[in-house]
């Protein structure tokens, strides 16, 4: 007998489209059980064809903070929370503390670093004391709670800091990669080194100035852009990372071993008072959000969110504008922090920003409305987030 016969006896003489298409509006710890009812339910769900066709919502997001009388590293137990967005009757089954990590002796002070498709990258490091020597990278996926030990990759210098981004595509397969930058102080980019979870080995720096075959002409002519965090969206198979060439901002494409392999421009500005405030994913394309400032005087922006809706062709489209007294009020940037964008859902038209530095918002484009998905003490402020899709 055949797969597709297999697949097809499963439930009945039900054809196996119908039947997939019925398995992804089903919840996914659900799917996960059904995977245990035979051999045929087996083949049906892990196939990667099929697998495709079953993703999985966007259920929340993971929050790390900070307090001006703790340093940046705290007890793992203390600074990860959990902000649930939608709507249910019964909490998820995740442990928004990861106290199945602490239980493993070193496993202590973590630093979310990256995120993709269900899992979580962390920076491990050794201690609340001394200069936070990272002693490696814990990949986890929280709902499973299984997770991976990975060691860092050379020795870094004292001037030096590395950037690790993860890959993860569970469609195509259950290994995940890491792609770590070793950038110095003056964003000179030192190495780029790949890992893949299945050898459990780095592989050979791609820093080579001279491009092989189907790269660009290598790392050496990028500078990478040092301060806040930069997000390394994966999208097509690839991470896009921003980078400075010849003090241009643009878009490289690199694959799951650190090649670079692509240059993507980002969306023209007209204005030299635009600058960019984020980057990432949403529904599979691109997302730029920039900055343009309507009355320095009154604090007043507006946020311009481009969508690349043309990947090979790198068409860029504006989806949607946001001005920041309409949304925040007159005093949006008085007084504190004002707001920043700290991301965007995974499946929706909604931005997440912070605001005066103790609240994390939502604000949804399609509706036009705001809402307060979470309040800090007045003493913490947001330091990393991380999106929450089931993974199994």
């Amino acid at each position: 007998m055949d797969c597709s016969k297999k697949q097809a006896s499963a439930v009945g003489d039900l054809p196996v489209d119908p039947l997939v298409e019925i398995i992804s509006r089903v919840p996914a710890k659900s799917v996960c059980r059904f995977k245990c009812v035979s051999k045929a339910w087996l083949d049906l769900i892990t196939d990667p064809q099929h697998r495709k066709k079953l993703p999985q919502a966007m259920q929340g997001l993971f929050c790390q903070i900070k307090t001006p009388e703790a340093p940046v590293l705290l007890d793992i137990q203390d600074n990860f929370s959990f902000i649930d967005l939608v709507p249910r009757s019964v909490p998820l089954d995740i442990d928004p503390s990861f106290s199945f990590l602490t239980e493993q002796p070193g496993l202590r002070f973590l630093n979310i670093s990256d995120s993709c498709n269900g899992l979580l990258l962390f920076e491990h490091h050794e201690g609340l004391t001394g200069n936070y020597a990272r002693l490696g990278y814990i990949v986890c996926n929280p709902i499973t709670k299984d997770w991976k030990a990975v060691p860092t990759c050379g020795s870094p210098s004292p001037t030096s800091l590395a950037y690790p981004y993860l890959a993860f595509d569970p469609a195509v397969s259950s290994h995940f990669n890491l792609v770590q930058f070793q950038v110095e102080k003056d964003e000179k980019i030192l190495s780029v080194h790949g890992y893949y979870s299945k050898t459990g080995a780095w592989i050979e720096n791609q820093i080579s100035e001279q491009g092989e075959e189907g790269q660009l002409e290598g790392w050496g002519r990028f500078n990478f852009l040092l301060g806040n965090p930069q997000p390394c969206p994966f999208v097509n198979g690839f991470l896009h990372l921003i980078v400075l060439d010849q003090d241009q901002i643009k878009i490289v494409a690199l694959d799951v071993q650190g090649k670079a392999r692509r240059m993507i421009p980002v969306p023209h500005l007209h204005a030299r008072s635009s600058w960019m405030r984020y980057f990432g994913e949403s529904q599979g394309q691109l997302h730029y959000i920039t900055q343009k400032t309507l009355d320095a005087h009154e604090k007043e922006y507006k946020l311009s969110i481009w969508v690349l809706q043309d990947y090979d062709a790198q068409k860029w489209v504006l989806k949607g504008t946001v001005n920041s007294h309409e949304v925040f009020g007159e005093k949006s940037g008085r007084g504190g922090k004002g707001f920043e964008v700290v991301g965007i859902h995974q499946h929706r038209n909604v931005v997440f920003f912070t605001h005066l530095g103790h609240k994390l918002m939502a604000y949804n484009m399609d509706r036009k409305e705001l809402s307060t998905i979470a309040t800090f003490y007045y003493k913490e402020w947001l330091v990393a987030t991380a999106r929450y899709v089931p993974c199994f």
